[in-house]
């Protein structure tokens, strides 16, 4: 009987090894010695596809402490990189989030992208935005949840949410 409980003992423990195998880590932790900070990323995440004026859409999220122990942030970057069918990028473009129904703006940095498709003239963005913590788990928390990008609206799908929700829930830890 010991015999047949310590085979499947290490049946059971051989799939999981193998269940884990050439899976992603959806957040990576990096500690940095020499500056003794420690940054939490998540993995990109799809947004969209060929919508309007744009081919792509995609974000990460992240945020940085000091020291190794973990830590609650000020705030989390949502960087959101965008491919526009154009050679120049609209300066005045309006962003908001729109977190179940109610549009929300962020404070955010946007820099530009030269060729971010080799043999097109178009070009790329890389907008970070700064979402107090507080915020954010809102943000995560939401049912329906979106970014009006002027007057493209773009949904998050239920994956791209449970991303931004597994993120929210790592805090800390």
């Amino acid at each position: 009987m010991n015999l047949l409980a310590a085979i499947l003992a290490a049946v059971v423990f051989v799939q999981g090894m193998f269940a884990q195998v050439g899976q992603p880590e959806l957040i990576k932790s990096t500690h940095d010695p020499v500056r003794d900070l420690t940054t939490v990323r998540s993995q990109s995440v799809h947004l969209s596809g060929d919508k309007d004026q744009y081919h792509s859409l995609d974000f990460t999220l992240h945020y940085s402490h000091p020291g190794k122990e973990p830590r609650i942030p000020e705030r989390i970057n949502f960087d959101l990189v965008s491919v526009v069918k154009a050679r120049k990028l609209n300066s005045d473009l309006y962003v908001v989030f729109v977190v179940n129904g109610k549009p929300i703006h962020y404070s955010s940095n946007r820099s530009a992208i030269r060729n971010p498709v080799p043999g097109r003239l178009w070009v790329g963005e890389r907008m970070v935005f700064l979402i107090p913590y507080d915020e954010f788990l809102k943000l995560a928390a939401a049912e329906k949840l979106s970014i009006k990008l002027g007057g493209v609206e773009v949904p998050f799908s239920g994956e791209a949410r449970d991303a931004v929700r597994a993120f929210a829930k790592g805090i800390g830890e």
